[in-house]
């Protein structure tokens, strides 16, 4: 069975990197600076619990991004937006 709740869109960024395109579209409840040693992957999914139909923004070095992002067989690198909701992660519609 599907999620039927909205999902959260986590906006996916390389730290310092300057406002991205996925980002001027959507209207962000938050933004989150993460380090190397921080798990994005477990951060996403507890922060996209928490902004179900809102839009985060989470920032971290590249390497811990594109690893977060393999975990869910997303081939994409930062900067990327991803729909979050019970069924996995996706790429979100621009």
């Amino acid at each position: 069975m599907s999620d039927l709740q909205c999902p959260a869109t986590a906006v996916l960024v390389e730290t310092g990197a300057a406002n991205d395109a996925a980002t001027d579209r959507r209207r962000i409840a938050a933004r989150f600076e993460l380090r190397a040693d921080e798990d994005v992957a477990a951060f996403v999914g507890t922060t996209a619990d928490e902004f179900r139909g809102e839009a985060f923004v989470v920032a971290a070095p590249a390497p811990s991004l594109v690893r977060a992002l393999r975990l869910h067989r997303i081939r994409d690198d930062p900067p990327v937006a991803i729909d979050v909701d019970a069924d996995g992660w996706r790429i979100a519609a621009p």
